[in-house]
């Protein structure tokens, strides 16, 4: 009589060891990456734990509209499973949807006020909301729970340092950099707290870890120069203003960096070098926006102050040879003067003896040649 208990009782079994097993297949080919055979092994398991892995394939796969639809079926099916609506909300911070990223904090924060990650997340959304003051005062709450986190350590310190209040600039660095000597933020905080306040011998050290730490930008390159010339060791920030010209050669404070340490050191030739070079990187060309001005001109019909546009786009680049066979071109249209125009294009092979439109001016200039002559004779 109890054989058909025992018959569904073992039925259970097998079912319960049949969605494991395939449970487990699927996160193996999960963790090795095969995404999409992976949500095809989860979808045979309707359990919510298979369901948020689906949402997860999904969003490794790129695919964040599918994604977040997954993970709202999560949620539908279990309310309680804080972890799928904080990858949501972490999900929404990602695509930029921080209105929703903050409706899904609130709601976690609201039933798990204890957790330091839900008030880190929405700190970061006020700040980008550019509301500083709400961003402190979630970051501080999470630093209550969690002291430890460094990401929200350089979140307060930063803070503090837009406010310039530079003893708690030090006072979370220190205690983030006791935890973890060789982080980037902090180091930056540091070093730009001193710098910014005209401490430039105590900001050294923190630049140069910067360095150590492979942080090779031109800003802590200059900031550290100037740190160097302080200390009287010229040698190092011509070393630095150096390092700021092979990462970028169009900036124009490290020539004039170099330009003032020569300068000292009564190398003229030397320091007029670098500061003509930094005037000649700084000049602004604006080619680009008369050859636009010169074409818009041209569909309006108004050659005159197209062939201006096109003159000016060439006297901003020398180099331009389509703009200066332009001002040939739109002359010929609009000068009865051919004389003048026939200059205009001998000046252009002079400029231009061999290139795309050399040929087509040298055929115009026969051309005007033999159209002057046959209206002389008449």
């Amino acid at each position: 009589m109890f054989k058909p208990f025992i018959l569904i009782l073992l039925l259970s079994v097998i079912n319960v060891g049949a969605q494991s097993a395939a449970f487990n297949s699927a996160q193996i080919d999960y963790q090795k990456g095969n995404y999409v055979k992976a949500i095809n092994l989860f979808a045979e398991d309707p359990s919510p734990e298979s369901q948020l892995q689906i949402a997860r394939a999904y969003q490794a796969l790129g695919n964040y509209d599918k994604a977040e639809k997954q993970y709202l079926a999560v949620i539908e099916l279990d309310s309680t499973l804080f972890i799928a609506q904080n990858e949501l909300g972490m999900l929404y911070f990602k695509i930029s949807e921080f209105k929703k990223a903050r409706l899904t904090y609130y709601k976690l924060v609201t039933a798990e006020n204890t957790n330091p990650f839900y008030y880190y997340q929405l700190g970061r959304i006020e700040n980008i909301d550019k509301q500083p003051f709400k961003a402190i005062s979630y970051f501080k709450s999470s630093y209550q729970l969690d002291s430890t986190n460094i990401k929200n350590i350089y979140e307060i310190g930063k803070h503090h340092l837009q406010q310039r209040q530079l003893d708690s600039v030090h006072k979370y660095a220190d205690i983030g950099l006791e935890m973890a000597p060789n982080s980037i933020d902090l180091n930056n905080l540091k070093a730009l707290a001193y710098f910014n306040n005209g401490e430039k011998e105590p900001a050294i050290p923190y630049f140069e870890k910067l360095l150590d730490l492979n942080q090779h930008k031109t800003y802590i390159y200059k900031s550290l120069a100037e740190c160097y010339e302080f200390k009287w060791e010229y040698e190092k920030a011509f070393d630095c203003y150096k390092t700021v010209i092979q990462l970028d050669n169009g900036d124009p404070e490290g020539y004039r960096g170099l330009g003032h340490l020569y300068a000292r050191e009564k190398k003229w030739d030397s320091a007029k070098i670098n500061y003509k070079t930094a005037i000649e990187v700084q000049k602004v060309n604006f080619n680009t926006e008369y050859m636009a001005l010169a074409n818009i001109t041209i569909e309006e019909k108004n050659i005159k102050t197209a062939i201006n546009y096109y003159q000016q786009a060439y006297d901003q680049d020398p180099k331009n040879y389509y703009a200066l066979f332009n001002v040939c071109r739109e002359s010929d249209n609009y000068y009865k003067d051919k004389n003048y125009v026939l200059n205009l294009y001998k000046n252009y092979v002079d400029v231009f003896p061999d290139n795309l439109y050399t040929k087509l001016a040298k055929n115009r200039i026969s051309e005007l040649k033999k159209e002057i002559h046959l209206a002389a004779n008449n």
